[in-house]
């Protein structure tokens, strides 16, 4: 065999063709060594095969060793108090993908570990005080499944106050086991907010058995609640409806509400206003300065205000509105998408507020290009005399932010301002030149049309070009520097070099 390779070797060197004898040589010794590799192929498929069955030899030896490790790990030693501290503990983030998930969702990871944590978890209290139900699509049995899960969690929270937030249509066969259900948890509740679709007035009926008259008595008493929430939900306008009735009797530590129906429309509002500290007013089918301020004016202990007038509504025309003083209040939030702006006039002109230190008013619609509101709210700040008091400051303005001359009076009737923020669609050059030196916090947000204008044109076009074709495009759009905004950026990196960490500024 040595013999012939070495006849061969010239070739290995080189490109020429072989000759007959030694291509016949060749062929012998390729054979030979097919021969051999099979042999070393064989013994590698049986080598393969035994390091599988060995592999899965090692996961069942493994599987089994950890059955005695677990008696003897760390984790068992702990007592079930430190265990419970820790899921706490870990379900105690407070941020916002934290408590998108809810507390149950937090909580049910650690649930999976073990039946012992699965014990603990079920055994802290506060971890299922939260009871979410929307029975707004669910069928007859999805309805009592819920309300079954719903009675096992509670128990869960031993004594400790329960909130609860539900959603149903009030035309729905399961009413009377849900409004049963409501009942049985009454003596509990510290937070009730319900949300109800309802459309007609025959739907609002339920309104008064659930709060008011279960099947046992004539009276029902709430006596831990102080959070109530109601939102009326119907797809079209309801008529004058029954009066909305929340009595203190029935609610003795009422101390805050919010109260929304934006097409059903109610008679009267009647709820305990004296006793509220915070209040969530509307959107409301009909809220005229004249009503809200007669609601106003019996909330005396108010410390915190929403007002929502989403809907346009009638000015008074006949004028004598009552002038109201909420002593107490502190945060103001309004909300007006009356484009007229008249309504929102005529109830800022009637309030005063001394102890007022935070407001925030947001225009809802496009509005006019001239704010008419902003010289009211510098007229409140004044007649209120909480110039001092005064901290922040929130306007959302849509078009109204550019072109508001009012602005510099309104912001030297805060001179103690430290948080002041701007939205709209387009901000002067000149409309900072006022803001109170005391500014520690200012924020803008702009939102041009034109922008979106771009933004749509480019998807439109896409969407019509990929319901003809399938050929591939590469789209861009991009808002890019001018020259001035380089000049601009730059100016602000001087000053940014200049005064060091006094200045933190972003500017997109």
């Amino acid at each position: 065999m040595s013999s012939a390779k070495s006849r061969l070797e010239p070739l290995f060197s080189s490109n020429r063709p072989p000759s007959p004898q030694e291509s016949s040589v060749a062929g012998e010794l390729l054979q030979l060594w097919e021969q051999k590799l099979k042999v070393v192929e064989t013994r590698i498929t049986a080598l393969e095969r035994e390091l599988e069955e060995l592999k899965a030899q090692h996961a069942i030896v493994k599987g089994e060793r950890h059955l005695y490790a677990d008696i003897l790990s760390a984790r068992r030693l702990l007592p079930l108090e430190i265990i419970g501290r820790f899921i706490e503990l870990a379900c105690m983030d407070d941020t916002e993908s934290s408590q998108n998930l809810g507390m149950h969702q937090q909580v049910l990871s650690f649930m999976l570990v073990s039946r012992e944590w699965y014990r603990t978890a079920c055994g802290i209290a506060h971890f299922w005080t939260e009871l979410d139900m929307d029975l707004t699509n669910n069928s007859i049995e999805e309805t009592q499944n819920a309300i079954m899960k719903a009675i096992n969690q509670g128990a869960r929270a031993s004594e400790l106050p329960l909130s609860l937030r539900i959603a149903f249509p009030a035309a729905n066969p399961t009413n009377t086991q849900i409004v049963n259900f409501i009942h049985s948890l009454v003596t509990r509740l510290g937070l009730f907010s319900l949300r109800l679709q309802a459309d007609s007035i025959s739907d609002l009926q339920i309104l008064d058995t659930l709060l008011h008259h279960p099947a046992s008595s004539s009276t029902l008493i709430w006596p831990r609640l102080h959070t109530l929430q109601i939102s009326i939900q119907s797809k079209n306008d309801i008529a004058v409806g029954p009066e909305l009735s929340i009595p203190s009797t029935n609610f003795p530590l009422l101390s805050t509400a919010a109260i929304s129906s934006s097409n059903a429309m109610f008679a009267q509002y009647q709820l305990p206003w004296n006793g509220l500290l915070k209040l969530d007013l509307g959107p409301l089918r009909q809220l005229t300065p004249r009503q809200c301020l007669s609601i106003l004016g019996q909330c005396q202990n108010l410390q915190s205000l929403c007002l929502r007038m989403h809907h346009e509504t009638q000015s008074n025309l006949s004028g004598n509105l009552p002038s109201i003083t909420l002593p107490q209040l502190t945060h103001f939030e309004f909300e007006n998408a009356d484009a007229q702006e008249s309504p929102a006039r005529q109830l800022l002109s009637q309030l005063r507020l001394p102890s007022l230190r935070s407001c925030t008013y947001t225009v809802l619609r496009e509005g006019g290009f001239y704010s008419t509101v902003t010289p009211k709210l510098a007229e409140l700040f004044q007649r209120s005399g909480c110039l001092q008091s005064m901290e922040q400051l929130e306007l959302n303005l849509s078009r109204g932010l550019a072109y508001n001359t009012s602005l510099e009076g309104l912001f030297r009737a805060v001179p103690r301002l430290t948080v002041l923020k701007l939205s709209g669609h387009k901000m002067d050059s000149d409309t900072l030149e006022d803001v109170p030196i005391s500014v520690r916090d200012l924020s803008i947000n702009l939102s041009h049309y034109r922008m979106d204008d771009a933004r749509e044109s480019l998807v439109d076009y896409l969407h019509s070009r990929f319901a003809s074709s399938d050929v591939p495009v590469r789209a861009q759009l991009h808002f890019v520097d001018t020259a001035r905004t380089v000049a601009l950026r730059t100016k602000l990196d001087s000053l940014r070099n200049h005064v060091g960490s006094s200045l933190d500024a972003v500017m997109d």
